[in-house]
């Protein structure tokens, strides 16, 4: 499982042609936010909860038809 790191998208630059986040490019700032262990789970409930009454049930079809076109 990834944890979301916020530090590595706070970046002072523009993305390049291809953006690949990491923690070992030079230019991000520090978000000064510290999240435990129990507190990023909740966050996770909540963001999947809104994630799927927000996009994944009122665009179901959509998204099944768009997968079907990247199917092994």
């Amino acid at each position: 499982q990834k944890i979301y790191r916020p530090e590595i998208y706070n970046a002072n630059s523009a993305a390049g042609q291809l953006y690949q986040p990491s923690l070992k490019n030079q230019d991000y700032s520090s978000t000064q936010i510290v999240y435990d262990r129990e507190e990023r789970s909740q966050l996770a409930v909540k963001q999947g909860k809104y994630t799927e009454e927000h996009f994944i049930k009122p665009y179901k079809n959509i998204l099944e038809q768009w997968a079907s076109n990247y199917a092994l």
